[in-house]
């Protein structure tokens, strides 16, 4: 990525956040010593940003935010629920299926649901939205004898493990791994990031009561709309206690 995109993404992600406010951007040779970067790079990055209408210059005052801009973070709806937890969740959102199909299941899903690779499953790709603004990009794969409990329409309207759930399936338990990823050229327009920025990134293979693996799921999150919240307690003896987690929450900001 070059220099100056960089310095765009990390400009942006500030500006989505609160960081920069009514106050402005930093003088020009401040981000200068801040990225170790040449004048004419840190100005190509501004210029990225008055293109995308998050800033405007006023010559001889400096670069400032535009507030009303609909990427702010303070317009950003907030709502309280586990990640990705459609089912609390599926009031306040609505979900356009991009993909829906039997195809080979690549190695990563196929271990998670402990098939061989590149044996068939289902795989279902949406897009969840709240109030019209992008939240989420969601693949599952799923062993393809669920196929029938998932028509396209019924996922357009109702979340997936209700639907299984309504056809028999009891769901038991899951494992789940939080990291981060940039946003490629597929996943930037869908989630409106730009390319290279970075996502929240969601592994989850879910289980019934026997432990069976029903769903492997990846879901792609737009970090400035999510909070990770937990409960920590001391635990342990006096020289090995440790922090436990508890009364973990996420949701949507």
């Amino acid at each position: 990525m070059p220099r100056y995109h960089q310095i765009y993404v990390a400009l942006r992600h500030q500006i989505v956040s609160g960081v920069y406010d009514r106050s402005g951007l930093p003088p020009e040779l401040r981000l200068m010593e801040q990225y170790q970067v040449a004048r004419v790079t840190v100005r190509r990055a501004i210029i990225e940003l008055v293109r995308e209408g998050m800033v405007y210059r006023r010559p001889g005052q400096g670069t400032f935010v535009k507030l009303d801009h609909p990427s702010r973070a303070e317009s950003q709806p907030r709502i309280q629920g586990l990640l990705d937890n459609l089912i609390a969740s599926a009031e306040q959102t609505s979900v356009r299926l991009i993909e829906y199909g039997v195809q080979p299941c690549p190695p990563d899903a196929a271990a998670g649901l402990s098939m061989a690779e590149g044996q068939h499953a289902l795989r279902v790709v949406r897009l969840r939205s709240h109030q019209g603004k992008p939240v989420s990009l969601i693949t599952t794969y799923l062993p393809t004898h669920l196929s029938p409990l998932l028509t396209p329409l019924d996922l357009e309207q109702q979340p997936m493990l209700s639907l299984l759930e309504k056809g028999g399936i009891r769901i038991g338990a899951a494992e789940q791994s939080v990291s981060s990823c940039p946003a490629d050229a597929v996943v930037a327009p869908l989630l409106d990031e730009p390319v290279g920025s970075a996502l929240l990134s969601v592994v989850r293979v879910v289980r019934d009561v026997d432990g069976y693996p029903v769903q492997w799921l990846h879901g792609l999150y737009r970090p400035h709309c999510y909070d990770y919240r937990m409960a920590l307690t001391r635990a342990g003896e006096a020289t090995t206690r440790v922090w436990l987690a508890s009364d973990i929450t996420t949701g949507l900001r």
